[in-house]
């Protein structure tokens, strides 16, 4: 062999010899590393045992629940909580499609006061305002007003701290209600009543007639749902403030006592939805088929009663009698 030949020979078998070396060398380097990290792991594991079991982490730095009773007082104290506290999250009991509305019932009362605005400047005269789509939503199934919920939201904005909308979609509260109460009509009753005094301004105090499965319904899985979405949210180390009505402060503080890990948990068991046609269903049930078939019955009676009725008379009308003869005509 040459020695031109066997120099690269010399070159291939040396570093195929320092491959075998540095896979060797990894190898090794490979096994330390994966019994120090089961160490690190099983250390930091026990760690998380041991902290999950002492106390529970938060990921909020303060967290400040501000209830509201739909009283003017009570908007006026949250606002000033709020400019107090200057927190960077607010979380509001309300749901998205709820906030829009909000926010459009409110335009539309400035561009009519504006437009009712006199010529001379002077105040217009104040009348009583009908209730909006938002509030009616609010009185059935809970929440904030659409007032409460445009001034505070108005207040977050000013000092800078971001607003969420945590309650659960009314629409999704509507179809459970519904599934609820499609085969249940003395719960129905109950609900329309206390919907109905709601409505008019009467006492709340008429929730208490409600049946416990359908105040877990419009209080319990509301509670847990808003509880998630204050957990799932909230930023490590933010000041939080939760503006909600004083019905549900008791048992947001609850729910929340135990950091997120406790509202996921008791979370778990409503996190089904229902579907969308058990409204359909409920007023398809109760509505739609007494009503037809209050009239079928109605048109069905009319027709047996006349059958016993005597039927129409007929009118004859007697044949006119020949002409007489003519006075000037001979007799035959």
């Amino acid at each position: 062999m040459s020695p031109a030949a066997a120099e690269p020979a010399a070159i291939l078998m040396a570093r195929a010899m320092a491959l075998r070396r540095s896979s060797a060398v990894g190898r090794r380097c490979l096994a330390s590393m994966a019994s120090g990290g089961a160490a690190a792991g099983d250390a930091s594991t026990s760690a998380a045992g041991s902290s999950a079991r002492n106390a529970p982490v938060q990921a909020w730095k303060t967290f400040t629940v501000c209830p509201m009773d739909g009283s003017r007082s009570s908007v006026e104290a949250a606002i000033k909580t709020m400019q107090d506290m200057r927190p960077q999250q607010v979380f509001l009991e309300t749901c998205a499609q709820r906030q829009l509305l909000a926010s459009r019932h409110s335009q539309a009362q400035a561009a009519a006061a504006a437009a009712a605005q006199p010529a001379d400047g002077s105040a217009p005269s104040a009348g009583a305002s009908p209730l909006s789509h938002a509030d009616a939503i609010a009185v059935v199934h809970g929440g904030l007003r659409a007032g409460d919920i445009v001034e505070v939201t108005s207040a977050a904005d000013s000092i800078g701290a971001q607003v969420y909308a945590i309650d659960q979609p009314y629409q999704e509260t509507q179809n459970r209600v519904a599934r609820r109460l499609l085969l249940r009509p003395a719960e129905l009753l109950s609900f329309i009543r206390r919907s109905a005094s709601s409505l008019s301004g009467g006492d709340a105090a008429t929730q208490d007639s409600l049946s416990i499965g359908l105040r877990d319904i419009l209080e319990g899985d509301r509670e847990r749902y808003m509880a998630v979405e204050v957990s799932r949210r909230a930023a490590a180390g933010a000041d939080v403030l939760l503006v909600c009505h004083a019905a549900r402060a008791v048992g947001l503080q609850r729910l929340l006592a135990d950091g997120p890990a406790g509202a996921r948990t008791a979370a778990a068991a409503s996190s089904a939805q229902a579907s969308r046609i058990w409204p359909f269903l409920l007023v398809l049930t109760y509505v739609l088929v007494p009503g037809y078939g209050s009239l079928f019955v109605a048109w069905r009676t009319s027709r047996w009663i006349a059958g016993f009725l005597p039927g129409p008379r007929e009118i004859t009308i007697p044949e006119k009698q020949a002409e007489a003869p003519s006075s000037g005509a001979a007799p035959a």
